[in-house]
């Protein structure tokens, strides 16, 4: 999902890596082995599958220890796991587990694995969040484990690229390849410093991190509730254990059956669409508390005067791309637009040097900082994304993929034109789901969700077996069903959870009207189907809480958006 170009040539220091470790070979891909094998190679793994577990709260991240009444439920024990399942002798990682018992012991038997996305997004305290904010919490014991390199589990941390532009719109050709040196420096000094670790940082990897925990847990099956890329892991936990897929619910979907170059493909205008036809009309139709225009072209002209601004260096630290990137980020949840339209007004007021209201946007934007955000997310997203699936490497593609979508989706199309996986040494694995021997899974998604667009999930749908789609009209939140109070979203999805009560057949619920709006207003072409059927004795007991599961994520991921090389996540 972002940036680019000339041809690649693999640095001298990463190939004296290579040639030192194992580095541009990866093991071998899932497709080629049988599912339910841990090890690709048979290898012993009886050191792994025999440990003996040390649970204590003590063990679980602080942000686990301080969440309410959850934490005093959870407690976390250190896994220890092989670098490479194909070959245990190449060392050990620690994979840290939390797991949230349930409010009413002995109601349930069954355990919900979790994952709120990225790749790399920390596990272990999504898991704690989900047992708060969802009817989960109260009879189902919920489990986060986070992915090798992230969170507590055995993390690699590479500084991000140094150069920086304000403008991704203005990019003069010695602006191109400083960032494109930039990057590929900061790729080949990753390489250097963990490249011991680096190939070894992919999803097959982590969907058998999940299983060998499963058999530690003496599970035969385990429930799952996957966001975003969190459905990618799901999709691949199930193509490589089919046999201990209980209930699954694919949240926010990736297009998993294709590359993860296609999948983010779909972001900028995903973006955009959720800004231009969704946020620009709502701000209008509130402009006497925001105050940026009472139409859709003045809120436009607001958000372009503000902009320009930013470009000629009149708004000090906010630069073109940083209310780019500010404004996309906002758009991941219905609380984000408000902040968006805020934060559009103070810095049309701090055009002409109101300083006070420049400081009000800061303000808005201080969200502070978890313990984790060192760079482990965004190392563990690049190593990910580039390990799975082929990118292209010629530098060019990424230049010309920008000059193409950024007048097109100006929000974050130009930010296309450099891709740290252009300069990625190792060789990916390119495993295909294959979901036709896993019991049925339940997908759902937002039809003007930004950061999985609606069209993504629709492509995987139609390429895997043993899926059903619950679509969400008009609905622009990343993240469906937690913390929702969307009744029709919610009594299907934790229906299936809870009660085994999966809808048979795909069917469409219709959205929230968003802030301060008395009804739902259409966007775009509007998806047509039968409400979900579900048993009213099925029907969950709904527990809600403030935040959307589009706030949790950006609590959660805080390096979401990106600088000029990043970009959002999934």
């Amino acid at each position: 999902m972002r940036r680019l170009p000339q041809l690649v040539t693999v640095s001298a220091l990463a190939v004296l890596v290579a040639a030192s470790g194992d580095a541009l070979v990866a093991g071998p891909a899932s497709a080629a082995v049988a599912a339910g094998d841990l090890s690709p190679t048979h290898a012993n793994l009886d050191k792994y599958t025999s440990q003996e577990l040390t649970w204590s709260a003590d063990t679980c991240p602080k942000e686990v220890r301080e969440l309410g009444k959850a934490a005093t439920r959870s407690e976390c024990a250190r896994v220890t796991a092989p670098k490479d399942y194909s070959h245990p002798d190449k060392g050990d990682i620690k994979l840290m587990v939390t797991r949230t018992k349930p409010e009413q012991q002995g109601k349930s038997d069954r355990v919900v694995f979790t994952n709120p996305g990225g790749p790399g997004g920390p596990a272990a305290r999504f898991s704690a969040i989900v047992a708060a904010m969802s009817p989960l919490g109260r009879t189902e014991t919920v489990v986060g484990v986070d992915p090798r390199g992230t969170g507590e589990s055995t993390p690699v941390s590479c500084e991000q690229p140094k150069a920086k532009v304000r403008d991704n719109h203005q990019l003069s050709d010695s602006d191109v390849k400083t960032l494109q040196a930039a990057v590929k420096k900061s790729v080949d000094d990753c390489v250097a410093q963990h490249g011991d670790y680096l190939p070894y940082i992919n999803t097959d990897n982590t969907a058998r991190d999940h299983d060998l925990v499963r058999q530690l847990l003496g599970l035969k099956t385990i429930d799952y509730y996957g966001v975003s890329a969190g459905t990618w892991l799901g999709a691949h936990y199930a193509t490589l254990f089919p046999d201990h897929v209980g209930r699954f619910i694919l949240d926010s979907n990736t297009d998993f059956t294709s590359s993860f170059q296609k999948s983010f493909g779909y972001q900028p205008m995903g973006f955009q669409r959720r800004f231009s036809q969704q946020f620009e009309p709502w701000a209008a139709r509130h402009d006497d508390e925001y105050g940026i225009g009472s139409t859709k072209a003045e809120v436009e002209a607001t958000h372009t005067r503000v902009r320009k601004a930013a470009a000629d260096g009149d708004l000090g630290f906010f630069s073109a791309n940083v209310v780019d990137n500010v404004l996309a980020q906002q758009m991941y949840s219905a609380k984000g637009l408000v902040t968006a339209a805020k934060f559009l007004g103070y810095l049309d007021e701090a055009r002409d040097g109101d300083k006070i209201a420049l400081y009000q946007a800061f303000g808005l934007l201080n969200n502070g900082s978890d313990s984790y955000t060192d760079n482990r997310e965004s190392t563990t997203f690049m190593a990910t994304t580039c390990n799975d699936t082929t990118w292209k490497k010629d530098q060019g593609y990424y230049v010309n993929r920008a000059h193409d979508l950024g007048p097109k989706y100006p929000l974050l199309g130009y930010s296309q034109v450099v891709n740290k996986c252009a300069y990625w040494p190792y060789k990916a694995t390119n495993s295909k789901v294959d979901l036709s021997k896993s019991p049925k899974i339940m997908m759902v998604n937002n039809t003007v969700d930004p950061a999985t667009p609606y069209e993504g999930a629709v492509a995987a749908h139609r390429k895997a077996d043993n899926t059903v789609l619950l679509t969400v009209n008009n609905q622009g939140n990343h993240g469906a069903v937690l913390g929702s109070k969307n009744k029709c979203v919610t009594d299907a999805a934790y229906g299936f959870l809870l009660n085994g009560a999966l809808i048979s057949k795909d069917s469409v619920c219709q959205g929230m009207p968003l802030p301060g709006d008395s009804k739902v207003y259409p966007v775009g072409k509007q998806v047509t189907g039968p409400k979900p059927s579900i048993e009213k004795d099925k029907k969950p007991t709904e527990k809600h809480e403030s935040d959307s599961l589009g706030d949790v994520l950006l609590k959660l991921l805080e390096k979401l958006i990106g600088d000029i090389f990043g970009g959002p996540h999934a």
